[in-house]
């Protein structure tokens, strides 16, 4: 039984004849009897008594009935369903995130479109690197993925990519600690000061930019925020992009490097057809605001 016998069936019970039902459902009263021959003839039983009166159901058309009741109902659910997600009520986004954009740009976007559309959960999987986030998202376990651009990393890659901005790494001090250092802070000089890093490079080696490799590292911590609590308790000094430095003042201080240090920032997709909510999501990113 398909949807439109359903619809048809449950008519003619409903207004308690074909000629009724007809002008609701806005056919002809042969082209419903005739659908009503054909469907009886698909279940080798009768459906409908014909009287005087109009028609009822036999005891196998109740039972008929009753499932073509419930095929329907099913199927608005569904639409419903579709509709919400569509119409971006309900729905969910899988993001791959490079482990150190989680906080900056990640949590900051996530949240322009939940304000939007609070029906959308987001679920997130953290990877250490730019690599592996790619590969997160090409073999479809997550729809989004924001990585940092680095050099060659689009080479063969089938992703699309779309630049969300450049984020100035930042050299966060705890406030006691800022006064004896220079502003902006030469990069060279990082090397040698006490640093918090977050574990994310295999062998213990911790390069900044330029060829810089941090000689005097006092903790290594899994967790960027563990890393901010640190600076901020005097621990040491981290190197963070400069809207998270900025986020412990006064109890710490971002001071700029020289030479700048800076990296870019984008989301990557899979080319083709994108779920509404990964859609909305593209969108507002790219419309002016």
């Amino acid at each position: 039984m398909d949807i439109r016998s359903a619809q048809y069936l449950v008519a003619v019970v409903e207004q308690g004849s074909v000629t009724a039902a007809a002008d609701v459902l806005h056919i002809s009263q042969p082209s419903l009897s005739q659908a009503i021959r054909s469907l009886e003839r698909t279940l080798d039983t009768t459906l409908l008594e014909r009287t005087t009166r109009g028609v009822t159901p036999t005891p196998a058309g109740l039972a008929v009935v009753a499932s073509a009741r419930k095929l329907l109902a099913d199927v608005t659910r569904a639409e419903d369903a579709v509709a919400a997600v569509v119409e971006l009520r309900k729905g969910e986004l899988s993001l791959a995130v490079q482990s150190d954009l989680a906080i900056d740009p990640v949590a900051r976007l996530t949240g322009l479109l939940h304000a939007a559309s609070p029906g959308i959960t987001f679920t997130t999987t953290a990877a250490p690197s730019p690599h592996e986030v790619r590969a997160l998202v090409r073999d479809g376990s997550c729809e989004l993925g924001f990585v940092e651009r680095t050099p060659g990393s689009g080479t063969s890659d089938v992703l699309r990519e779309i630049m969300l901005g450049v984020q100035e790494t930042v050299l966060s001090i705890p406030a006691p600690l800022a006064s004896g250092l220079a502003d902006p802070v030469p990069l060279e000089s990082v090397k040698d000061l006490p640093m918090i890093v977050e574990t994310m490079t295999a062998g213990h080696v911790y390069l900044v930019d330029r060829g810089v490799k941090l000689e005097n590292v006092v903790v290594e911590v899994a967790d960027r925020l563990a890393v901010r609590e640190m600076v901020a308790q005097g621990v040491g000094m981290a190197l963070l992009p400069r809207p998270i430095a900025e986020q412990d003042a006064p109890a710490s201080v971002a001071r700029s490097l020289h030479p700048s240090v800076t990296r870019e920032t984008i989301l990557v997709h899979r080319d083709g057809a994108l779920s509404p909510a990964a859609a909305a999501f593209i969108e507002r990113l790219t419309s002016p605001r």
